[in-house]
Formats: structure tokens, C-alpha cells, sequence
């Protein structure tokens, strides 16, 4: 039997390596498109912005304090807790995508939300035990929306945000309603940036 050369065992360890990492290259990747996502129809898609037309959804939603990515943490540990039914009897309700976030201005507070599986009614969803968990329908809603990939610091969000807005100007929409962006996550915070996926949305209707 021939023995293995120092050559020939780093050669199988950087192989064995390189697989392992394409398994969580493609975890990292693969997952989030496996999980349900809001339903929409699509009306403008130009380069990385859409004007989607989203359908009634059911959210989970609550309110926490603090800096934006603080204030996501603090809504997001209760929500999850939730559909995993760790706070309350039934089964556990399958997770989804994306988790959004939007600034109450009034309360000064972060509005987090996880939008529920569609097989749902809104009488079908578990009551939470938590009572600053709020389960609600949202009603049909147009958005202007940009894609973009990276952590979702403040200089980032800021500059796409800023992308947005210049595109509504020159656009055959404005903004309506609530002004406050919403910041979507589809990834979780072990995602190494290039692989995560951010969106913001702005409520808007078509110019008179």
C-alpha cells in the first residue's frame, strides 16, 4: 500500500476545506430562499428598485427601544420566541422573511415585525403570551422597494436610502402615508455581509 505523501495530505485537507466552506456558502445562501416570503405583484422593476403592490399579510409585531440595530435584537428575541412557541402552548409556526423594522416617531421607538406563513388566519394564530406582542392583519399596501447586498450599518442604510428617495423624485410616484422607511433583513447576523440581503421600503402611490 502506498503511503501518503505530505503533498497528497494537504492536498485532501485543502479539498476537504474547500467543501466544507461551499456547504455553508451554500447554507448561507440556499436557506433564505426556502422560507415564505410576503406575496406581491409586480408593477416597475428598474436595476435594484421595484414598485411592488403587497397583498393583505398577517404580522407579529412589537415595540423596542433603542439604537436600530439594539432595538432590532430587543424585538426580535420575543417574536422568535413566539412562533417557536417557547413563551406559549401549540405548535411552533414555520419562520419567514424578511424581518422588518420601521421607526415609530411618536413612541420613539422601533416597530419590529415577523410576517406570518399565509396558510394562516388571523383567528388560526396562537394568542402570545407576551402582551406587547401585537398579531394583526395589515392591510394591501404599494412600496417602493431597493435591494441591496452588505451589514446594514447606518452609513449603508443611509446612502440606499438616499438611492430611494431620488428615485420616487424622478419617478410617476411620491411617497404616502407614513414616511418612515422600512428596513427588511433576510439573513441572520452570522451571514458574513456579502451574502446578506437588505431591503427598504417606502409606502408611495402614483402622482396625480
Amino acid at each position: 500500500m502506498k503511503l501518503l505523501t505530505k503533498n497528497m495530505v494537504l492536498g485532501y485537507l485543502f479539498l476537504a476545506i474547500l467543501i466544507i466552506l461551499s456547504v455553508i456558502i451554500a447554507f448561507w445562501l440556499l436557506v433564505p430562499n426556502f422560507l415564505e416570503k410576503p406575496k406581491f405583484k409586480l408593477v416597475i422593476s428598474d436595476g435594484p428598485i421595484q414598485v411592488r403592490n403587497y397583498d393583505t399579510m398577517i404580522s407579529a409585531q412589537i415595540s423596542a427601544k433603542g439604537k436600530r440595530y439594539d432595538g432590532l435584537r430587543a424585538g426580535f428575541i420575543p417574536l422568535a420566541r413566539y412562533i417557536g412557541a417557547k413563551d406559549r402552548d401549540g405548535a411552533k409556526i414555520s419562520m419567514t422573511a424578511p424581518v422588518m423594522q420601521q421607526m415609530d416617531v411618536k413612541s420613539k421607538s422601533w416597530a419590529i415585525s415577523f410576517f406570518m406563513p399565509s396558510k394562516y388566519t388571523l383567528n388560526q394564530l396562537p394568542k402570545a403570551e407576551n402582551n406587547n406582542i401585537v398579531v394583526s392583519k395589515i392591510a394591501p399596501k404599494q412600496m417602493a422597494v431597493i435591494s441591496f447586498n452588505g451589514v446594514a450599518n447606518k452609513d449603508l442604510l443611509g446612502q440606499k436610502l438616499f438611492e430611494l428617495k431620488e428615485w420616487i423624485e424622478s419617478s410617476a410616484f411620491v411617497i404616502s402615508g407614513n414616511p418612515e422607511p422600512v428596513y427588511a433583513y433576510y439573513n441572520d447576523p452570522s451571514t458574513p455581509g456579502i451574502f446578506r440581503k437588505n431591503e427598504i421600503m417606502l409606502l408611495v402611490r402614483q402622482k396625480n
